[in-house]
């Protein structure tokens, strides 16, 4: 991604002139006099002040149009009407404007209400011409009204105490939401819950070259409206409140919304064959109804329990349905099915390594060997792209990293053979024999340093070291194992600023967990000696982060919060993880609650569908691959904390990121998520390949993270390996090569592990392994003869 300037942040020099307030000591609503439009909506306890929406003072660059409370309806062909010219009439705590337009009249109605501490709006349509009206007529993006929340990346000292986390749900029909939470983490916070009405999604606006990735953009709502018949009235309504967190969120919009309903599911991303069960919290008395029964009440839970059947892989949207008297509002939740996710990781490996690689006679010899850019449209290698996130190195790396600890795990000559093409060009390509890594291959351009390429360089030499650690020559004459790559590569890394840099995907807690475990001694000391720095610079600078290609961001939160997670586990010193509770913090703050797999816990991102996608459009991608870092940072304080709950959330957000795969293996690089992003069409997959690949990576990595499946040359048949009971399963290759594998990715007995001990250095007997860490391995098994290399059953510490 391109660096990208800094967004000005301006106080108060450019104020709306004339701006008149509501207000009480709950709420200071700013309301502009000449449109109607609200300006600021703010908490009078705030020392902060901090503005809650975008407005003159927090977003300069905002255009006027695009105010609170402002909107189109399309009436007509050729016809969309804009509401800003009201007549307006504003009191202490109230205020009215009223918009006439040709067929429509808006009417909005605005007031605090002392008894609830609450802000309410409400929007009536009138028709007021004498045909029937459908101001949806063009589908749900032809009624708009602009909710802007202040979601912007100025700087870190800004962004922390006066910009939100908009978590925005529209598309629950009458049960829809926005949860904002201040990016700091200080509340108390600002909620949004439809109390009348529906609504059917949410579109983005603003979006350019200009603002970059900086902007989240400016919201619209799009109001479930029915057809209007002459002098019909429509209306929706919501209230705003503020809470201390999600759980009073969701619990304020229960006592505040009498069509509010909250749904939880378990997985929200399912394997075929799976149960996904259901919790909806209601109110006593509520009737809830699914697939036209009612649900009972759990008379212990006070919940409405239901459970449905993964049986087909897919998208599924499920409807609830809340009568009251004679009121009847649906509540959605949208959940996804995926066949056996081992079957799809195997058919992406395959697609990558038959139709993502150029071959060694390409033309272009900065690209042959590489995996590259694939177009799902066109069917095809997108070799004619020029820019540098669409080029053979950078994030693409990730392929051969996913391919690579595939390989760990399954036999497959063609894929290794692939690999080891790919391996080549990334050692002769994309690094020099002393380490740098090139942001753009040898041979093709010239590019400035980019530290966020060398961590994945480094996990690919460590996945190779895991397979085999064979020494392989690049450049004509180096040659050095995988191993010695690895460490030529962090040196460099750390000579050229890496200390400062919030790495994505530096492979900590996996490199030095590798070496220790293997023996090599100085590589680990030299390894935790450069981790440790890392991790001081990171926990010295706290929460002032600095901006890097976006001026903050889920991914510059998340390695802050990594790093020092895994720190904590290889060392076990308590420092690392006390400096790492603040920012994992602060990065949970990115995810959201809502009813959709798309969005449970997925980090906001909402740039990367333009710098990596064919269609080049901006806007929310839900998910995106890098989403996964939140799962990744789960998973260790989930090991770090004993807090297994994070660990579920850490699988669904892995899960989550399935979405962006095929059953027959076309990668997709986002899921551009709201209805439109400046009028383009949304809710679909980009045609681009590009990057997502990393997202099965960390599958593989986090899910069956342990001692790796060892390649065998000949078949295991030992009555003490197999008395461990499920530790091992064998399964053979048609090529007559055996791998072990583990039962689960879990070993039954933790200090069981399977270790390849180099021939030379073993005894042949049941002694200890002498090499490197003498006494460490206590061989409980005998061994097996395979190349140069010995596989013994060891009792060893638990290392992964």
């Amino acid at each position: 991604m391109l660096s990208t300037s800094f967004l000005v942040y301006v106080t108060s020099t450019l104020a709306a002139t004339g701006v008149q307030y509501i207000q009480s000591q709950d709420f200071r609503i700013g309301v502009d006099p000449d449109t109607g439009a609200v300006l600021s909506i703010v908490n009078p306890s705030d020392n902060a002040s901090m503005n809650w929406i975008s407005g003159p003072d927090s977003t300069p660059w905002q255009p006027l149009g695009s105010r609170w409370g402002l909107g189109y309806a399309d009436i007509g062909d050729l016809n969309r009407a804009f509401w800003n010219n009201p007549d307006l009439t504003i009191g202490d705590d109230h205020m009215t404007a009223s918009y006439a337009m040709d067929k429509l009249n808006v009417s909005v109605t605005r007031w605090i209400d002392g008894s609830s501490k609450s802000f309410q709006e409400c929007y009536s349509f009138l028709n007021t011409g004498d045909d029937a009206l459908d101001i949806s007529d063009a589908g749900s993006e032809s009624l708009g009204i602009y909710l802007p929340f202040n979601d912007h990346y100025t700087s870190a000292e800004d962004v922390l105490e006066h910009r939100a986390h908009a978590h925005i749900w529209a598309s629950g029909e009458s049960s829809s939401w926005v949860k904002l939470t201040r990016m700091g983490l200080r509340g108390p916070h600002l909620g949004l819950v439809l109390t009348e009405g529906a609504l059917s999604g949410y579109s983005v606006e603003s979006r350019s070259t200009v603002t970059l990735s900086n902007t989240r953009g400016f919201f619209l709502i799009h109001p479930k409206v029915p057809i209007l018949e002459s002098k019909e009235t429509s209306q929706i309504c919501w209230t705003m409140f503020w809470h201390d967190d999600w759980q009073d969120f969701f619990e304020q919009s229960l006592k505040r919304s009498d069509q509010f309903i909250h749904i939880e599911a378990s997985p929200w991303t399912a394997v075929e064959g799976d149960t996904v069960n259901l919790t909806i919290f209601g109110r006593p008395g509520d009737s809830i109804s699914f697939n036209g029964a009612e649900l009972a009440l759990h008379k212990d839970t006070g919940l409405y329990p239901t459970s449905v059947p993964a049986d087909k892989a897919g998208e599924r949207q499920l409807t609830f349905t809340l009568r009251q008297g004679d009121r009847q509002n649906n509540a959605t939740v949208v959940l996804n099915t995926v066949q056996d996710i081992d079957q799809v990781i195997a058919s992406r490996i395959k697609f990558i390594t038959m139709k993502q690689q150029l071959n060694a006679s390409f033309p272009d010899r900065s690209k042959a060997g590489a995996y590259a850019v694939y177009d799902n449209q066109m069917e095809g290698i997108a070799t004619f792209e020029t820019a540098s996130d669409r080029n053979t190195g950078r994030e693409r790396v990730g392929m051969g990293v996913l391919v690579a600890r595939w390989l760990l795990n399954h036999s497959d000559v063609d894929v290794e053979r692939s690999l080891r093409i790919y391996y080549n060009y990334v050692n002769n390509k994309l690094q020099d024999p002393s380490g740098y890594v090139y942001d753009w291959p040898i041979g093709s351009k010239t590019a400035s340093l980019r530290l966020y390429d060398w961590p994945w360089v480094m996990q690919l030499h460590l996945a190779m070291a895991k397979l085999g650690n064979e020494a392989v020559t690049s450049h004509g004459n180096y040659t050095a194992t995988p191993v010695d790559r690895l460490m030529s590569t962090m040196e460099r890394f750390y000579s050229e600023g890496g200390e400062s840099h919030y790495s994505i995907g530096l492979p900590i807690f996996e490199s030095l967990n590798f070496l220790k475990a293997y023996g090599y001694r100085d590589a680990y000391q030299r390894a935790l000696e450069l981790f440790t720095a890392h991790g001081k610079q990171i926990a010295k600078i706290g929460q002032n982060y600095p901006s890097f290609e976006v001026n903050y961001e889920q991914s510059i939160v998340a390695p802050a919060a990594i790093i020092l997670l895994e720190l904590y586990r290889s060392t076990g010193a308590k420092s690392w993880l006390e400096a790492a509770h603040g920012h994992f913090d602060r990065l949970e703050a990115f995810g959201g609650r809502q009813p959709d797999y798309h969005l449970q816990d997925i980090a906001i991102r909402h740039w990367d569908g333009y710098w990596f996608g064919k269609d080049r459009m901006w806007g929310d991608t839900f998910p995106h691959y890098w989403s996964t870092l939140t799962g990744i940072a789960m998973h260790h304080y989930a090991n770090s904390t004993g807090d297994k709950t994070y660990q579920t959330r850490a699988e669904g957000i892995l899960r989550a990121n399935l979405a962006l795969f095929t059953e027959e293996g076309r990668g997709h690089c986002a899921f551009i998520y709201p209805t439109t992003v400046d009028g383009r069409k949304g809710h679909y997959l980009d045609p681009y390949a590009n990057d997502q690949d990393w997202a099965l990576a960390h599958i593989l990595q986090y899910t069956g993270f342990g001692v790796s499946t060892l390649k065998l040359t000949s078949p295991i048949h030992d009555r003490r390996i197999n008395h461990s009971q499920g530790f091992l399963s064998l399964i053979t290759h048609p090529s007559l090569n055996s791998i072990a594998k583990y039962a689960n990715h879990r070993p039954l007995t933790p200090s069981w592990a399977l270790v390849w001990i180099p021939l030379r250095k073993y005894d042949g007997g049941t002694k200890s392994w002498q090499h490197g860490v003498k006494n460490r391995f206590k061989v409980i098994g005998t061994a097996f003869r395979a190349r140069t290399r010995t596989l013994a059953l060891c009792e060893v510490e638990r290392y992964f």
